[in-house]
């Protein structure tokens, strides 16, 4: 992991194999070059699957035996002094602590949300999902793997994180808010977004057609089911309406259930993404996307969000979920689905004042002027 001129890299990203990891290099080698080690965490295998290999990377199979001793020679050999974690899993919340205990270093998390929110579910009493009977619980062998691995249970070593954090960085200071109302913890909040996840902000809104997009990915904390059987209710078969359900990416023993579930109710009125397509193909099937209904109760698939905003669809989203709020608070233009999503008429598109409102909110809060503050002010000297 080492080189020989032992330069002085500041900063230690910690990061897994990702559809966002090659965006994130990019993001943080434009602001701070020269100055950042990335290691790459992979869960199964050997072989990267969504990162691009390159000199920069550092790649370890988590239960590599030289993982935690050559991060610790790395860090003395290049006097890092920021430690980056992006998405604070379980593995990654143990390193953290191990590398913390042997060193003074600032601890940036940089926050996505399923690391937050997972927590609160299994052991805040925190109700993500319609049908909580679904939660699962960590397995006595998963937690004897952490035991062995770091001397603590996964939620010893969450919680221990949780509270070391120095910097939550993140775009939605209401997912920060939750995070300090169950912690004690000093952190400060610290604006974030990985803007290459944005797509392409210069897509325009396409001719729109009678298409309904329900959620992004096939994550169980969508609550498909539930939005299914609401626009059941509805009659959404006597529209002339298709559904577009992604399912590409996720959970894909629950899309073959969401799937059996949507051809049952709906019959040949449903699209279902199973295969990965092209970020372009994807963004030019969202441009042509009418209505866009997200049953998450947290905040989650805000890049896509997003976008439907920003190509002018009309978006659905549940009350508890913290992104409704933060929009509201920016002024977009964005529905409810419990309060407005109660008769088959509310299912019509926005007007044209009405996309150009959002494209204006859109552009206002994401552009590069907006990306220059944020990553020129990112790390404390």
């Amino acid at each position: 992991m080492t080189d020989s001129n032992h330069t002085q890299k500041r900063n230690l990203h910690i990061i897994h194999d990702d559809k966002f990891t090659d965006g994130a290099i990019e993001q943080f080698e434009k602001y701070y070059p020269g100055q950042n080690i990335y290691v790459v965490l992979l869960n199964d295998g050997n072989k990267l699957k969504f990162t691009t290999a390159n000199s920069l990377l550092s790649i370890y199979q988590i239960r590599s035996t030289d993982l935690k001793k050559n991060i610790q020679d790395t860090i003395r050999s290049h006097g890092v002094k920021n430690l980056f974690i992006h998405y604070l899993d379980n593995f990654k919340a143990g390193i953290s602590d191990k590398i913390l205990s042997l060193f003074s270093l600032k601890f940036y998390w940089v926050f996505y949300g399923g690391d937050l929110y997972s927590y609160l579910q299994q052991y805040c009493g925190y109700q993500i999902l319609d049908e909580p009977s679904k939660i699962s619980k960590p397995s006595l062998l998963h937690c004897l793997k952490y035991v062995l691995w770091f001397g603590s249970t996964p939620k010893q070593i969450m919680l221990k994180a949780l509270r070391r954090v120095d910097y939550f960085c993140f775009w939605n200071e209401y997912d920060f808010e939750l995070y300090q109302s169950h912690f004690k913890s000093h952190a400060m909040f610290k604006p974030f977004i990985y803007y290459n996840a944005l797509g392409n902000p210069d897509v325009q809104a396409a001719e729109k057609e009678n298409i309904i997009l329900v959620n992004h990915s096939a994550s169980p904390s969508g609550n498909h089911g539930h939005i299914l059987r609401l626009l059941s209710e509805l009659r959404f078969k006597r529209t002339g309406y298709q559904l577009l359900l992604p399912l590409s990416y996720g959970d894909q023993q629950y899309a073959d259930k969401i799937v059996a579930e949507s051809v049952t109710l709906f019959g040949d009125k449903v699209d279902v993404l199973r295969d990965f397509i092209p970020l372009k193909e994807y963004q030019e099937k969202l441009a042509k996307v009418k209505i866009a209904i997200f049953g998450m109760k947290r905040q989650e698939a805000a890049g896509n969000i997003f976008q439907l905003l920003n190509m002018g669809a009309k978006v659905f989203l549940r009350e508890e979920n913290t992104l409704l709020k933060w929009l509201r608070n920016r002024d977009f233009i964005v529905y409810s689905v419990e309060k407005d999503l109660q008769d088959i008429q509310k299912i019509a598109m926005l007007s044209d004042k009405e996309i150009a409102h959002n494209q204006e909110r859109y552009h206002k809060y994401f552009n590069t002027d907006v990306y220059n503050d944020i990553m020129t002010n990112l790390i404390e000297e």
